[in-house]
């Protein structure tokens, strides 16, 4: 298992959108991508395709109201989370072209009395200030904190306090309290809220007029609700103020107006050329991040894209500028198996002339040509990939990730089912398989494994005494709202995801569990004596920490 609730994929009834004289006449490649990602039952999502600002395709999937059976449809609100970010940022740029600020400017122009008052604008919008995320607050996202109508004076004093996670300037780390900051700016600079100068200065101008913050209170036509995973299929998402999400996360739009968004954002009609160079630019330290958008690639060409995660809804937007392909995906679930990542990535090759593997048809291969690939393949010192025949399927895992089924597509490329991500064989002049080229999903580079053994590697299993046992046990937030709990039980050590079943895990080592099954491991942070102070979850080539949340009265 994902550290996340999955559900099968059955076929799903389309609402699809063609509203372009020049719109590409066969959309059966994206319709199929569709019909595999989401169930006409359950939650869904909206698309929106478009190149030079035409429309290619639009389509909704899906539920949008569970409870009334009401059907997704393409003129559906949904909250965008950090897809805010991009707004925010560019309307931080404007008042930059206006004169209106520097972005060198300290918040101390305005606070001066924030012990964080050295930070800059330009750190503040590329993650690189240091102040404390407040959604990082253990526990802070799943109780009632978060549930709290706070102004914006309110929110700052939630972070002021917390001691900086570095020196401003030195390092990356993704940061909500930042963009509340410069909501507060906007709001201090324009003497009006930020999503009012937002709407009335950068979006109706554009004739952008579904995208707007929304709270709870406000009725607003075509908005929906949101749902979690549970391990009973979708529930209601959890009640968040939106005052708290604020210019980080608290916009809502249509797909389509998130669309014409990155038309305008990226043609030139939201801000001057220099503010733009410097959004999409990021600078060494920034890990690939410029001022609300991420840089990066897809199949060898550039990306411009943000992501978004918030209680019932995730998005994502991306962008190709090559193509001036713009591809958009909401969708009103968390933790579904559907990514909006996968899925634009996967929409907007097909649509750039190049589509991932996956949409290739499989072709027959014999179990005697599969064995020649299983075996144990060397990623680097620490990581191997296992390629094995499970009931005349061939499975591939790597280390710390989760075991996917392999569709042979055809010249020794293999895709991975569900997944964009393939790998290619690299054979010797005999035939005989030597390794494979792994393509992940956002990378033009493959990851080369040496084929080492042609056995499966197994894991050295060790025993724990109660007192070792004892010190991994207790609950570790992952996300907010989102927490591992580790238990002691008379059938050995568990651990269990919010919202999933508990599942067994075994040791290597004092330090490390796992669960080969599902492409587990943790390893918990370990001092000379007292309980785990945080664990680190690798699963999908990812290593993403968790502390530790204290229990009561410890």
């Amino acid at each position: 298992m994902k550290i996340t609730y999955s559900t099968g994929l059955t076929t799903i009834a389309l609402s699809t959108l063609l509203v372009s004289a020049a719109v590409q006449a066969d959309t059966s490649a994206y319709d199929q991508v569709m019909r595999s990602s989401y169930q006409q039952s359950l939650p869904g999502a909206t698309i929106h395709i478009s190149r030079a600002g035409e429309t290619v395709y639009a389509t909704a999937a899906g539920m949008a109201d569970l409870e009334l059976a009401v059907p997704m449809a393409n003129d559906h609100v949904f909250r965008l989370a950090s897809v805010t970010k991009q707004y925010t940022a560019a309307a931080i740029l404007r008042l930059v072209d206006e004169g209106k600020l520097q972005l060198d400017d300290t918040v101390a122009k305005w606070w001066p009395e924030l012990a964080f008052g050295d930070v800059t604008v330009h750190q503040l919008l590329n993650h690189t200030s240091g102040i404390a995320s407040y959604t990082s607050i253990p526990g802070y996202m799943s109780d009632t904190r978060i549930q709290r109508d706070l102004s914006t004076a309110e929110l700052i004093e939630v972070f002021a306090e917390l001691p900086l996670d570095f020196d401003p300037g030195t390092e990356w780390r993704y940061n909500n309290s930042a963009y509340v900051m410069l909501g507060a700016i906007i709001e201090k600079v324009t003497a009006q809220p930020w999503d009012s100068y937002i709407v009335n200065r950068l979006l109706k101008p554009l004739g952008i007029t579904d995208t707007g913050y929304y709270p709870d209170s406000k009725i607003t036509p075509r908005r929906i609700p949101g749902y979690h995973n549970s391990e009973d299929g979708p529930v209601n998402a959890p009640h968040l103020s939106m005052t708290q999400p604020h210019a980080a996360g608290a916009l809502s739009a249509t797909a389509a107006d998130v669309d014409k968004w990155q038309v305008a954002l990226h043609g030139g009609n939201v801000i001057s050329a220099t503010s733009y160079e410097k959004m999409i630019t990021p600078e060494d330290v920034a890990d690939g991040y410029g001022y609300g958008i991420a840089a990066g690639k897809l199949r060898g060409w550039d990306t411009l894209s943000h992501g978004g995660g918030i209680h019932g809804f995730s998005t994502y937007a991306l962008w190709l500028p090559e193509q001036e392909i713009s591809v958009v995906v909401l969708s009103n679930i968390a933790g579904g198996s559907a990514s909006p990542t996968d899925i634009a990535f996967r929409l907007a090759a097909i649509a750039a002339g190049n589509p991932f593997p996956i949409e290739k048809p499989a072709v027959e291969m014999s179990s005697m040509e599969l064995e020649k690939l299983v075996g144990t393949y060397q990623i680097n010192d620490d990581t191997k990939r296992t390629l094995k025949l499970e009931d005349g399927r061939l499975m591939s895992q790597r280390q710390g990730g989760m075991p996917s089924v392999v569709i042979p597509v055809g010249n020794d490329q293999f895709a991975l089912e569900g997944s964009a991500a393939y790998f290619e064989a690299v054979r010797d002049e005999s035939g005989n398989v030597t390794g494979v080229d792994f393509y992940q999903v956002n990378s033009a580079e493959a990851e080369h494994a040496k084929k080492v053994s042609n056995d499966v590697a197994m894991r050295n299993v060790s025993s724990l005494t109660a007192e070792q046992q004892e010190r991994l046990v207790g609950e570790y937030e992952l996300q907010p709202g989102f927490v591992i709990t580790i238990r002691r039980t008379d059938a050995g050590m568990t651990a269990q995801a919010t919202g999933q079943n508990a599942f067994p895990v075994q040791s290597e080592g004092e330090n490390v569990l796992f669960n080969d099954q599902f492409g587990i491991e943790m390893e918990f942070e370990l001092s000379a004596e007292g309980p785990a102070q945080q664990l680190t979850l690798k699963q999908g080539g990812r290593a993403m920490p968790a502390p530790r949340l204290q229990p009561e009265g410890e």
